[in-house]
């Protein structure tokens, strides 16, 4: 399934694009970051503007720390991928950005 799914998976835009990232913290705070990209998927730019920390995984990176801010196990924290405030179904590797699109990542509690 997994093998289907990668031929079939949405592809990123090539080129120069711009995206923002919304950051919205455990108390609530956001911060937004701007970045010219030439990626084709939004993991690519989250590594390597060093925003996030994660560990691989069958699907792509786990998020595990944004903007300096580790989600905890034990309060059932993680990171919530969401564009334009609607949750997506893919991973930051998988999720493929094509230019003005906004995305958030937000801290959240409860599995």
């Amino acid at each position: 399934m997994f093998g289907i799914y990668k031929v079939f998976m949405p592809k990123g835009q090539t080129g120069a694009k711009e995206i923002t990232v919304t950051v919205v913290h455990a108390d609530e705070t956001s911060k937004d970051f701007v970045y010219q990209t030439d990626a084709a998927y939004l993991g690519e730019v989250l590594k390597s503007e060093e925003l996030v920390e994660g560990t691989e995984g069958e699907f792509g990176m786990f998020i595990t720390s944004v903007d300096g801010e580790t989600a905890d196990d034990s309060k059932e924290q993680w990171w919530c991928i969401t564009k334009n405030g609607e949750a997506l179904n893919t991973s930051a590797d998988q999720t493929p950005i094509e230019d003005g699109e906004k995305f958030e990542l937000t801290l959240t509690e409860g599995y």
